[in-house]
């Protein structure tokens, strides 16, 4: 146990800063970015459900809750579309619940995506309290700062799908478990938010794999609690919160699992990945696809400390088995990716859960590097007379630290998914690699729908391709004009193409793109650093 961890006498006030501070700052940015793949009928659905909760507590009162308990009335609420939600519901009933309480004059949009707002809000606070109980509270806030600052944890924060719920579900699952070590009252906690966690998305099956082996390693004999709370507690919440289960659960858990597992195998589920020019699918990508994106995709400088915090866990052994717990969830994550049937589509999102584990540990890298540099200065003599010099110094070095990343996500707004690092040359560089530029649609920008809608001509006709869906929602939403005409016939005026390279190539495969000319300028496009995301093209017959 650490010397923070005995004198228990850090601030705790600053993980509440912090969760205000994250949720605040992604609803106020939630309205920059453009309605993703998965979010139309995620949003659907979570007024399904907020409706039949609504309905059961009416029918409780009067009585009559049979008529909420109707298998037909449940499954239209919470398995209304299984391909198109494939997921368990806890997530989209923090969206629902968020949605139902918001203000009329907040966005449609933006009040289902304070729910990732929340959950991206508990990752930033619950990684300041675990690693300012292991080092000291400026440490804790480097990490919470450093999760925050990655672009891709930034951009998932705003999007109402189920990969940033994943991510903060695994790391208060992970510290749960790691409190509930000493203390029974943690791993009841444990229980329920695992629980909660298996009603967030099929990955959380697996999140006691890394928990269970770290634990025969550093506290085997001190985890029956978490064992039982696991067995116990857990299978009840993971039932409660989704009504789908109530009946007949044996055969629904067992279509979960099937359909968890299945994905990778579907050709309705899986999607082509851009891999240096090549479209290819999940069991086609190297072995080392997960690690080589994840390191190309994590600013450099968190990076660099993950791997000297890396280098710490062997050398520091009263703060290892935490560290070591760090890093075994962290190596999971980007293992998964290997297994067969794993699917690895959409850049990190499949593996955005790593991220935080990795700001654990670049946290504890951060805190050598400055007990490094405070040694380093004490003994100078000219800066004897500078009070509090070695706090000083730690606050310059996060800064310089920092800053980087914060650059990045301040460059890349509201396309954050779209991230590289400089060893791959930033986005430019990852285009001019063969990588994927673009993917989840986030890129159709409210100020893109503006420009269609302020310089298309009456009752054009436009065909987005595989966009067309999109379009029609936005146009069923009222962000977009109702005489435009969103078509797939053979004639139209106007393409509108997200560079979705990998799918793109399929379309020019089969001459869907032969209305563009070789060469043509687009009329507007949406881009990054030189780099097309969204193309506005004029027609031309074929």
């Amino acid at each position: 146990m650490t010397e923070a961890m005995k004198e228990g006498a850090w601030p705790k006030w600053p993980a509440l800063a912090i969760f205000l501070g994250a949720f605040l700052l992604a609803a106020w940015t939630a309205g920059d970015y453009g309605v993703t793949w998965d979010e139309p009928p995620y949003f659907h659905a979570s007024d399904l459900h907020i409706a039949w909760i609504a309905e059961f507590a009416d029918n409780l009162v009067h009585g009559s809750t049979g008529k909420s308990l109707d298998d037909e009335r449940i499954q239209a609420a919470w398995h209304w579309d299984a391909y198109h939600v494939p997921h368990p519901p806890f997530s989209r009933i923090v969206s629902g619940v968020t949605h139902a309480l918001s203000p009329p004059w907040v966005d449609k949009f933006v009040s289902y995506r304070l729910g990732p707002a929340l959950f991206f809000a508990l990752l930033a606070a619950v990684v300041y309290l675990w690693v300012t109980e292991l080092f000291s509270w400026p440490t804790g806030l480097f990490a919470a700062l450093s999760v925050g600052l990655i672009p891709n944890m930034f951009g998932f924060a705003h999007i109402a799908v189920t990969d940033m719920p994943l991510a903060a579900m695994w790391l208060v699952t992970a510290y749960c478990f790691w409190k509930g070590i000493e203390n029974w009252k943690w791993s009841v906690a444990f229980g329920i938010v695992w629980g909660l966690a298996l009603a967030t998305k099929f990955p959380a099956l697996l999140i006691p794999a890394p928990l269970l082996l770290w634990a025969h390693i550093f506290r085997r004999d001190r985890y029956a609690n978490n064992i039982m709370a696991m067995l116990l507690l857990s299978p009840i919440v993971m039932i409660a919160t989704q009504p789908y289960l109530w009946h007949k659960p044996f055969l629904r858990i067992l279509e979960f699992l099937y359909e968890g597992v299945s994905r990778g195998y579907r050709p309705e589920t899986n999607y082509p990945v851009l891999f240096f020019g090549r479209a290819v699918y999940s069991d086609s990508l190297p072995k080392y696809y997960t690690f080589f994106l994840t390191a190309i995709t994590t600013p450099e400088t968190i990076l660099a400390l993950t791997l000297i915090g890396v280098v710490v866990l062997f050398r520091d052994s009263a703060r290892r088995p935490a560290m070591a717990l760090f890093g075994l969830n962290a190596l999971f994550i980007l293992l998964l990716g290997s297994l067969p049937g794993a699917v690895l589509h959409d850049g990190m999102r499949q593996m955005l859960s790593v991220y935080a584990f990795m700001a654990a540990l670049a946290s504890a890298g951060f805190h050598y590097v400055a007990q490094a540099l405070g040694q380093r200065l004490a003994p100078v003599k000219t800066l004897e007379s500078v009070r509090n010099v070695q706090a000083k110094a730690a606050a310059a070095l996060a800064a310089l630290l920092l800053i980087p990343s914060l650059v990045a996500v301040i460059a890349y707004h509201p396309f954050e998914l779209s991230y590289y690092n400089r060893f791959v040359g930033g986005l430019s560089g990852a285009y001019a690699r063969g990588l994927e530029p673009t993917y989840f649609m986030e890129a159709i920008t409210p100020s893109f729908l503006k420009y269609l809608n302020e310089r298309l001509p009456q009752n054009a006709a436009i065909n987005g391709l595989f966009a067309n869906f999109m379009l029609e929602y936005y146009q069923q939403q009222g962000k977009l004009r109702r005489d435009i005409k969103i078509t797939d016939d053979k004639h139209f005026d106007y393409t509108i193409l997200l560079n979705r390279r990998s799918i793109v190539a399929v379309l020019d495969a089969r001459h869907q793109l032969d209305h563009i000319k070789e060469g043509q300028p687009p009329l507007a496009s949406v881009a990054l650093g030189g780099v097309p995301l969204v193309m506005l093209y004029e027609a031309h017959p074929r």
